[in-house]
């Protein structure tokens, strides 16, 4: 193998190492920015951006924390608290064969459905979801 090979391979494995850990890195800077600027109309939507990059890289417990955080910073962001809520519940029952495991999800399914009515679309998933939680089929 030529040097040339190496050093791209080299390179490859950075980038990836990199990419692998830009998740934290992400989370990091916008919840330090958002932690600086909270009355920022921007804030929520960093927020939820962050967490949904998290979420993306299948870095999930950091993704939950982020998107728990823009519900309690910014409740009154329905839409963008009320799909972080929905990811929340998928991330927690998704890979669960184990009912009791899966409904690890009803907490963020619960909040959805009794606080956010007022975005049916995403009302509607979370009943299915909790549906789909909670009963063995």
């Amino acid at each position: 193998m030529d040097i040339k090979k190496v050093a791209w391979i080299a390179v490859g494995l950075i980038a990836l190492v990199i990419f692998v850990l830009s998740s934290s890195i992400v989370a990091d800077q916008a919840e330090k920015w958002v932690a600086a600027n909270p009355k920022d109309p921007e804030a929520p939507k960093v927020l939820y951006k962050a967490a949904r990059w998290c979420d993306l890289m299948g870095d999930n417990d950091r993704a939950v924390a982020s998107y728990w955080r823009l519900y309690e910073q910014y409740p009154g962001e329905s839409k963008l608290v009320v799909e972080g809520l929905y990811y929340c519940a998928v991330i927690k029952s998704e890979g669960q064969n184990i009912l009791v495991l899966r409904q690890q999800a009803n907490p963020y399914l619960r909040v959805i459905l009794d606080q956010y009515g007022s975005e049916p679309e995403w009302h509607a998933k979370a009943q299915k979801l909790f549906d789909e939680v909670n009963y063995v089929h």
